[in-house]
C-alpha cells in the first residue's frame, strides 16, 4: 500500500464498523516488533477497569463520567462524586447508590408521565426501612411495623371498599379523635363514659364492668329479649316474668319465706329462722321425684359422701368411705358386717361368682379362688381340714404354687417329731436342694451345725467337711468296714490312714494297740506288723 495521509484514507461512519475490523497499533512493550494489529472488537472488550475519579470508559468531555469496574462481579456508573453500583452478592443482586460528598443521598426511580413503576416480582422491604413521607414535608412519616406479628405467621390485611364511587376515607386508628360511621362492631368493649343519642340492641348488651356500676331507668322497662345484670336489681314493685327466669347467680331470699311451686303451692322451700331447719314439703298426689343421671347425698361442705347413685350403682357411705354397692346382680359390701339379725333366704349366698359359695342344703362353703385374711381359721367343731380333692391341687403359702403340690415362700416351723414322705410305687424318698451349691445343714436348737452336707456333696459330722465323709469325734461301726481300691489295674487307692490302731480279741475282750509310734504288735497270729525303729 503507498504511503497516505490519516486525511487521506477512506472514514467509516458510525454503525459501519465491525468488531472483525482491524486497528494499527504501536505495541511499547516490543521494541523489536511494535508495529501490529488488533480487531475493534477484542479492543473494546478489554478497556480498562478504572476507578469512580477515573472511569475505564468514560464520555467525550467529561472525565469523571463513565463505567468502571473495581471488583470482580461489580459494575459501576461514576456521575461525578455520586456513583451507582451494581453488584451481586451471594444469591441478592444489590443496586447503591453513593455519593463522597453527600452524607445522604435520595434515590429516586421515575416513570414518564402518568407511566407506573412495576414490579414482575414480589417486594419486600424491611419494615424498618419502609416508610411513606409527605410529598412536601419529609418530616411528616408513616411507618409500618410488624413487631407484633408471630414468628412463621404471613397476615394478609385487606382494604375496605367505599363503594362503587371514587371516594376519600380514613383509616381508624387507636388513640385518634375519629367519626365512625357505617361500622358492625362484634364483641365491642367500652370504657370510660359512653354517650348515645338513642341505642337499638337486636343482640347482647352489656352495661357496666365493675360491682361499683350503677344502671337507672327511670322509664318503664320492657326487654323483648335476654336481659343479663351483673349487680343488684332493685325493684320497688312487683315484678312479673311472662317466660322462664335464667339466674347465673344465687336466689337470696330472706329468712322464714317460701318459694311455692304449682297452682296450688303443692311444692314449697322453705328455712325457719327460729328452729334454723330446712324444709322441702310435697303435697303433690305421687309424692317427691328427685331424678338425675347421678345423685349424691353430702354434707353441708360438699366434703364428705354419705349416698351416691347413677345408672349403674348405688353406694352408701360411711366417714366418706363406700361400705354397700349395689350392681346389676347384687350388692358388694365395702367392709365387715359388724352384727347380723338374721340372713333368711331360699338360695345359695354367692359372693363373686365361681369364688365363694355358702351352699344352703348342706352349708357347705365353696371358694373357687384366693382365701386372703388377717385373722385365724378356726373351727368350731370337727379338726379335720381337706385342701383339694385330687393329686394335682397345689397349695402356695406367701407365693402362687405352680409345680408342687405345697409351696411355701419362707421358713416351715413344726413342732411335731415325725416328718413322713415317700410311697411305694416311687420307691425312694427325695429331700431336694431348691438351688444349685447350697449345703444342707443340720442344727441344734440354737441353729448350730451339728452335721453338714455342702454344695459339693461332702458329708460333715460335726464339723465341716473337706473329704466326701469327715467326722469330728469318735465313730463305732457295728459290722465290717470295707475298704476297696480306687484302681484294680495299677493296684493303688484303698488304704486306710491311722496314727494307732486297737486290736480287740471278741471272745477275751484282750485288745493290742499298734502304733505308728511304737515297736510292732500281733493280732492272734493272723496278721504281723513288725517296726524296725
Amino acid at each position: 500500500m503507498a504511503t497516505r495521509k490519516i486525511s487521506d484514507l477512506t472514514e467509516l461512519i458510525a454503525g459501519s464498523v465491525a468488531s472483525a475490523d482491524t486497528l494499527l497499533l504501536l505495541d511499547n512493550s516490543d521494541p523489536t516488533d511494535q508495529n501490529k494489529r488488533a480487531q475493534v472488537g477484542s479492543i473494546f472488550r478489554a478497556v480498562p477497569a478504572g476507578t469512580v475519579s477515573t472511569p475505564g470508559l468514560g464520555f467525550e468531555g467529561k472525565t469523571s463520567t463513565g463505567v468502571f469496574s473495581e471488583a470482580q462481579g461489580q459494575v459501576g456508573l461514576a456521575m461525578g462524586d455520586a456513583r451507582l453500583h451494581l453488584q451481586k452478592v451471594g444469591s441478592t443482586l444489590n443496586i447503591q447508590a453513593k455519593d463522597s460528598a453527600d452524607t445522604n443521598l435520595d434515590f429516586t426511580i421515575s416513570a414518564q408521565g402518568n407511566g407506573k413503576i412495576r414490579l414482575g416480582s414480589i417486594l419486600a422491604i424491611n419494615d424498618l426501612n419502609f416508610i411513606i413521607p409527605n410529598s412536601s414535608d419529609d418530616t411528616k412519616i408513616a411507618r409500618f411495623s410488624t413487631a407484633d406479628i408471630p414468628t412463621g405467621v404471613q397476615h394478609t390485611y385487606v382494604l375496605p371498599s367505599n363503594g362503587a364511587i371514587a371516594a376519600s376515607d380514613t383509616l381508624v386508628t387507636l388513640s385518634a379523635t375519629q367519626t365512625i360511621s357505617n361500622k358492625t362492631l362484634v364483641s365491642p368493649t367500652f370504657t370510660g363514659t359512653l354517650t348515645i343519642d338513642a341505642m337499638n340492641c337486636s343482640g347482647n348488651v352489656t352495661l357496666g364492668d365493675a360491682n361499683s356500676d350503677t344502671l337507672t331507668v327511670n322509664a318503664t322497662p320492657t326487654f323483648a329479649a335476654a336481659a343479663t345484670f351483673s349487680n343488684t336489681v332493685a325493684c320497688q314493685q312487683t315484678l312479673t316474668v311472662t317466660q322462664d327466669l335464667t339466674a347465673n347467680g344465687h336466689i337470696d331470699m330472706t329468712d322464714d319465706k317460701i318459694i311455692k311451686l304449682g297452682a296450688d303451692d303443692d311444692l314449697q322451700i322453705k328455712y325457719l329462722n327460729t328452729g334454723d331447719s330446712s324444709y322441702v314439703t310435697s303435697t303433690a298426689a305421687n309424692g317427691l321425684v328427685l331424678a338425675s343421671d347421678k345423685m349424691f347425698l353430702m354434707n353441708a361442705a360438699h366434703t364428705t359422701k354419705w349416698v351416691y347413685g347413677d345408672s349403674t350403682n348405688t353406694i352408701i357411705y360411711h366417714n366418706d368411705a363406700a361400705r354397700i354397692t349395689t350392681s346389676a346382680t347384687g350388692i358388694n359390701i365395702g367392709g365387715a358386717i359388724d352384727a347380723v339379725t338374721s340372713i333368711t333366704g331360699s338360695g345359695d349366698i354367692a359372693i363373686a361368682t365361681d369364688k365363694f359359695t355358702l351352699d344352703s342344703t348342706n352349708g357347705n362353703a365353696v371358694f373357687g379362688g384366693n382365701i386372703t385374711g388377717g385373722g385365724n381359721v378356726t373351727a368350731t367343731t370337727g379338726t379335720t381340714f381337706q385342701l383339694g380333692s385330687s393329686a394335682s391341687a397345689k397349695l402356695g403359702i406367701g407365693r402362687a404354687a405352680s409345680t408342687y403340690n405345697l409351696e411355701v415362700e419362707g421358713s416351715i416351723y413344726s413342732t411335731g417329731s415325725t416328718i413322713i414322705a415317700g410311697n411305694g410305687s416311687a420307691g425312694k424318698f427325695i429331700l431336694q436342694k431348691g438351688a444349685t451349691g447350697i449345703g444342707l445343714h443340720f442344727t441344734d436348737d440354737t441353729g448350730t451345725d451339728e452335721m453338714v452336707l455342702n454344695g459339693s456333696g461332702q458329708l460333715g459330722i460335726g464339723k465341716t467337711p473337706s473329704q466326701p465323709l469327715d467326722v469330728s469325734g469318735n465313730a463305732n461301726i457295728d459290722g465290717d468296714v470295707v475298704v476297696v481300691t480306687t484302681n484294680t489295674a495299677n493296684n493303688t487307692g484303698g488304704k486306710i490312714f491311722a496314727r494307732e490302731v486297737q486290736l480287740t480279741d471278741p471272745q477275751t475282750g484282750a485288745s493290742t494297740t499298734l502304733s505308728a509310734g511304737s515297736a510292732g504288735g500281733v493280732s492272734r497270729a493272723k496278721v504281723y506288723f513288725h517296726s524296725f525303729n
